[in-house]
């Protein structure tokens, strides 16, 4: 393997070679996309600097919808039966895990780094990093090290010469700048790379997954057409006043309904009628969108099409493909899952906390739309056949309630209940001639 040096050197050349400039501008377009930020910039060359002034720049924002519908295991977060002091220290993972899922199925492959916070209540951190390098050594598909630019300002994104690097491996950790000299190296002491390489899909021939650029091409082109149209809507839809024999030097007052227009003798005016076919573009439009979720196993309901919403059942049918996905899905990141326990335990063992060998792991499966009979009548099921507990169903109905609290709310309730149905009988009884 070659020295961390000789890393850094060969990491250098590979950032600034082109390709790589080109991967990293592709990245940032598409969490531009996703976040709805400054992505007039990616469409104002498709127009002459005059139709800013007419109308502003479409921006529409589907790929967030898309891909926050299609990264769905965290939804409801997932079970991970350790002990006690495992569930403090990663009191936050589950909400990073919904941030690293999208970014994931956003941008194809993203690197997420394990930092432990010590102070009175220590826990985990968890990091994405979204443009970075990996350096392999015998496996291809698994980094012997990783080097990614540190960015104290996004704007710095495209100036390299602003940006100081980062580079880990098993045992060291560097910080340098982009001529290569160290600024700082130290023996981090944990055994493994402090990081988790998540990939939207299994890997083919590469290291890294392409991301959701079918996605953000078509919001791209939907914002192109939009604007296109809102353009012609501007200069269209009441017509284009004309006037014939009339020498172009003589100025023309503006007409209206209170206005009477006078034309020297031999001339015309007249309103060229709009040749533009809206609803074809409208139509146009809703194909491109309707066929990028088609080929990503999403359902689309436009407002206008109308129609009654789809019950549970109905949804779970057009879902089908999209659940099949999310299968697929779970196994990827259950091995996930896994390569963040062995690095969190690494990295506790080294701070003194013994985690136990193996993780054990439940993901909770989506939940469809049920009436309330439906939902009542497994409620029961469940409750009869001591697949769950009353205080289970509570927290289910609200997740605010730990445990311990519903439990109590349900003793109070049945006690109570029962107390009522003392006086019930009582009264009764003493309605009852004697």
């Amino acid at each position: 393997m070659s020295t961390v040096e000789e890393i850094i050197q060969e990491s250098i050349r590979e950032l600034k070679l082109e390709h790589s400039k080109s991967r990293r501008r592709e990245i940032y377009r598409l969490i531009d996309y996703y976040s709805g930020t400054e992505t007039q910039k990616y469409i104002d060359n498709y127009f002459d600097a005059d139709a800013f002034r007419e109308i502003p720049l479409y921006s529409a924002n589907f790929t967030k919808r898309f891909i926050n519908k299609m990264s769905r295991i965290y939804n409801v977060g997932a079970k991970r039966n350790v002990s006690p002091q495992y569930n403090e220290l990663t009191i936050k993972k589950d909400s990073c895990m919904k941030h690293i899922e999208k970014m994931t199925r956003l941008i194809g492959t993203i690197a997420t780094q394990v930092i432990y916070r010590d102070g009175d209540m220590p826990h985990f951190d968890y990091r994405p990093v979204y443009y970075f390098d990996v350096h392999m050594s015998d496996n291809p598909f698994v980094p012997a090290a990783i080097t990614y630019p540190m960015l104290h300002n996004v704007n710095e994104v495209y100036d390299a010469n602003k940006l100081e690097y980062a580079y880990w491996d098993a045992n060291i950790h560097v910080h340098y700048d982009e001529d290569g000299n160290i600024i700082n190296e130290f023996e981090h002491g944990y055994g493994v790379i402090p990081f988790v390489f998540t990939h939207r899909e299994n890997q083919i021939d590469s290291f890294f997954v392409e991301g959701a650029n079918d996605i953000v091409d078509c919001n791209e082109q939907v914002n192109i057409t939009m604007t296109e149209l809102q353009l012609g809507l501007r200069f269209q839809m009441f017509g284009q006043p004309f006037v014939t024999g009339v020498y172009s030097d003589k100025g023309m007052k503006r007409t209206g309904s209170d206005q009477i227009l006078d034309l020297p003798e031999g001339s015309t005016f007249g309103i060229a009628a709009p040749q533009g076919d809206i609803q074809s573009v409208i139509e146009s439009v809703k194909f491109q969108v309707d066929l990028v979720a088609q080929n990503n196993h999403l359902y689309v309901q436009f407002a206008q099409d109308g129609g009654e919403v789809p019950s549970g059942i109905a949804l779970k049918i057009k879902d089908l493909e999209r659940f099949e996905d999310y299968q697929d899905d779970i196994e990827l990141f259950r091995m996930y899952e896994h390569e963040f326990y062995q690095v969190e335990r690494a990295i506790a063992g080294y701070n003194g906390i013994n985690l136990p060998n193996e993780l054990k792991l439940d993901f909770i499966e989506p939940e469809y739309p049920k009436t309330v009979q439906d939902q009542i009548l497994l409620d029961n099921h469940a409750l009869q056949n001591n697949l769950t507990t009353q205080p289970e169903l509570l927290v289910k109905q609200n997740k605010d309630l730990s445990i311990e609290e519903a439990r109590e709310i349900v003793r109070a309730n049945k006690q109570e209940n029962e107390q009522q149905s003392i006086f019930e009988r009582i009264r009764q009884q003493n309605q009852r001639p004697s």
